[in-house]
């Protein structure tokens, strides 16, 4: 209650001494005028989204709970990275991947049990899916500074995305040539933090070019883990410590990467490319275990070119193709080198961990055709047919020790699965006879959708008590051919019998695809992949209802009910569709919008989350026990944001905001030890936070420069990112209390 009262406290010094400063200087009333209506523009423009059935139309007509994130916005709130950017989205929660240095995003409750391949992550409408079907960690290092808008799905896409459109899509929309100045900028702050950017936008008649470069590293926050799964680990019933001391306490988070985007267009015939190249240490080993020489090598590029025809201003029809090219080359330290000590560890030198090393590369390529035509008026129908190939190439599986989980020859000579022996030329190519996935995947896939809209208002006229009357059914048919094909309809009515108040109630079906991982993972001693896995299947029922109390006041309530079976769970280390969840809950916002610079937002998301694969285990005497439905664990069950933004004056401009995530409870499943069945987890719910983040931006001073002063988590509140597993006791500290600065001039 204590933290409560401070965050309202602080909120309202914000709020009391901007509005207690707004009648400042006044400005030159053209000028005034000129940049009432520019924002005026901006915020039309904003109301328009296209991700919800790749037409252009508003928010609140589109057949999906959609949210949009302005570029104004991101740079209002002094964002260090997407992360910062998607925390304030209802429904949205971000935590730590703990063994790599990525973020995993849960909607409503649920997430992927990899990073991010639940949810179709997308520039300029370009999947980011190389990575076995997810962006990897190069979605947590997206240059925000080349964003114009985000536009966000809570809930099933696949009718038109097709696989990973599972819990939500996400569309980022870069700048174009001519969208605002050239621009460079210099960040810097905690933790030897820096970031040069630059971007240069030209625009002479239908020519367009937009380049955006940036650098970042930074040593990374250097918080501690009391205990790991080799020192401590007590919580896990049945499980005590490995005996086995931690290279550091002391987390390892030095990072570094540097991106190249671009995006040129002559006329209709466009280009888009992205380029970024990373090098990231891991701060907690793969198995949950410290260690300090575990690092992660990656690569991420693309390249689309596409051609959008006009249809006689009756629609357009696109033509696209492109190719990806992904480069991961992860370097795990499984122990570190004091278990060169200990006599379960013989012949290893000291000073040497055990590791082992896992590249590969992949590639994704692409063509795709998509239309949309207005058949007659109020009704409007979109198309498209897709093809793809998908490609695993160069996988190699270097180790200086028998990592495999079962006996191997090296040079001739046998090694056990246990004890860990050090290899005589320690890191050893063992990929011939061990390699970790296997090295020739690939896989094709053709994909078609079509999707009907109907404006019943404008097709039959009707004027009393319909502002809009709507519906969309539509669905989309994918084949692999390496696991079969799938087919996911939706259907979305909305209905607004008012221009303030409106509804929407929408269904729909989504598929994830199994990846190459999931298929052919080999040479794991805890996972391994199975040729018979199917797709994972989810149903969502959403209802909304909003409300307008004037332009620039605006509220909703969603309702959401979500059904997902066979996802894909280890029995006995072997993948199989065994899984199956759901959730229901609301998401409440409020959102106020009275110029470019004064708005505020306020959000909450209420869920209930629980696991329904009711799996059936059987002690060591033969007793019996089917699992009841259980909370799993790690998941809040109310979280929500504040935000304020407002001019101080004609050069300054406050943006406060917070965060609140309540408390995570442990997981309810129940496993057997001996003949008594306790629970798997009995560490006590992860705390509850408050991560209060302010910036403030000076301006309008001097032409084209700007500067912006942003702090982190400024109650220094010790937040913690949960570890399911219970192998952190004390789960994932993350950073404190930071702060970071902003100089730029625009030209």
């Amino acid at each position: 209650m204590r933290k409560c009262f401070y965050c309202l406290l602080f909120f309202a010094i914000i709020l009391s001494a901007t509005l207690s400063q707004a009648a400042g200087p006044e400005q030159d009333v053209e000028a005034a005028i000129d940049e009432e209506f520019k924002w005026l523009q901006e915020e039309a423009e904003a109301q328009f989204v296209t991700v919800a059935t790749k037409t252009k139309m508003t928010a609140q007509e589109a057949p999906s709970i959609v949210s949009v994130i302005t570029t104004e916005e991101i740079r209002n709130m002094g964002a260090r990275g997407i992360v910062d950017v998607l925390r304030t989205v209802p429904g949205f929660d971000l935590t730590h991947a703990l063994i790599t240095p990525g973020n995993q995003i849960s909607i409503r409750g649920m997430r992927s049990s990899s990073w991010n391949d639940k949810i179709k992550i997308m520039i300029n409408g370009h999947s980011m899916q190389v990575f076995f079907g997810e962006p990897y960690v190069h979605f947590d290092l997206l240059p925000i500074g080349s964003i114009s808008k985000i536009e966000i799905i809570r809930g099933p896409g696949s009718a038109l995305y097709g696989t990973g459109a599972f819990l939500g899509v996400i569309n980022i929309i870069t700048k174009q040539g001519g969208d605002g100045a050239s621009r460079i900028s210099l960040e810097g702050g905690s933790d030897e933090t820096a970031k040069p950017q630059a971007e240069f936008s030209y625009k002479k008649d239908e020519f367009k070019a937009y380049l955006y470069a940036d650098y970042y590293q930074t040593d990374g926050y250097d918080g501690r883990i009391e205990s790991d799964m080799a020192t401590n680990a007590p919580v896990i019933p049945g499980l005590g410590p490995m005996f086995a001391p931690s290279a550091s306490r002391k987390l390892t988070c030095k990072a570094e990467h540097y991106t190249l985007q671009t995006n040129i267009s002559y006329k209709d015939l466009y280009f888009s490319g992205f380029f970024q190249k990373m090098d990231y240490d891991n701060p907690v080993g793969v198995g949950k275990i410290l260690t300090d020489e575990g690092e992660l090598l990656s690569l991420y590029a693309y390249g689309e070119i596409g051609y959008n025809a006009s249809l006689n201003d009756k629609g357009n029809l696109l033509f696209k193709t492109y190719y990806d090219y992904g480069d991961q080359d992860p370097t795990w330290e499984i122990f570190p080198e004091e278990t060169a000590e200990l006599p379960l560890h013989p012949d290893f030198p000291p000073g040497e961990g055990l590791i082992g090393n896992s590249p590969a590369k992949l590639s994704v390529t692409g063509a795709e055709i998509t239309g949309d035509y207005e058949m007659y008026p109020g009704f409007q129908l979109v198309g498209g047919a897709s093809y793809e190939h998908f490609k695993l190439f160069d996988v190699t599986h270097t180790a200086n020790h028998n990592l495999t989980g079962q006996p191997i020859e090296v040079g001739g000579a046998l090694y056990p699965a246990f004890p860990y022996i050090y290899f005589p030329d320690g890191m050893t190519d063992i990929s011939e006879n061990a390699n970790w996935l296997r090295d020739d995947a690939d896989r094709k896939v053709f994909a078609a959708y079509l999707q009907g809209t109907i404006d019943l208002k404008k097709l039959f006229s009707l004027k009393k008590g319909v502002e809009n009357l709507s519906f969309t059914l539509g669905g989309r048919y994918d084949d692999y051919d390496d696991v079969g094909s799938t087919f996911n309809p939706r259907f979305g009515l909305v209905y607004a019998p008012t221009e303030a108040l409106y509804f929407k109630g929408l269904y729909g079906e989504a598929f994830r695809a199994p990846s190459f991982k999931e298929l052919y993972l080999r040479n794991n001693p805890s996972l391994l992949g199975n040729e018979e896995t199917d797709p994972e299947e989810i149903t969502t029922f959403e209802w909304l209802v909003g409300y307008n109390f004037t332009r620039s006041i605006r509220t909703s309530l969603t309702y959401f009910d979500i059904q997902i079976k066979d996802l894909i769970q280890a029995v006995n280390k072997l993948n199989q569709n065994i899984g199956e969840m759901a959730a229901h809950g609301i998401e409440a916002e409020l959102k106020l919008h009275f110029d470019k610079h004064k708005y505020a937002y306020l959000n909450f998301t209420w869920q209930d989350v629980k696991n329904m694969t009711h799996s059936v285990s059987v002690s060591e005497g033969g007793k019996v026990y089917t699992q009841e439905d259980f909370n799993p664990g790690g998941i809040p069950e109310f979280y929500g944001n504040i935000g304020v933004n407002y001019d101080i004056n004609k050069y300054i401009v406050a943006n406060a905001s917070l965060n609140y995530v309540g408390e995570r409870d442990r997981t309810e499943e129940k496993i057997w030890i001996g003949e008594e069945l306790v629970r798997k987890d009995l560490r006590e719910p992860v705390k509850d936070r408050f991560l209060v983040n302010a910036s403030l931006t000076f301006g309008n001073f001097m032409k084209g420069l700007e500067i912006q002063l942003s702090g982190f988590n400024l109650l220094d509140d010790d937040h913690r990112e949960p570890d399911p597993d219970g192998y952190l006791e004390n789960d994932m500290p993350r950073s404190g209390r930071s702060f970071m600065g902003r100089v730029s001039y625009s030209f």
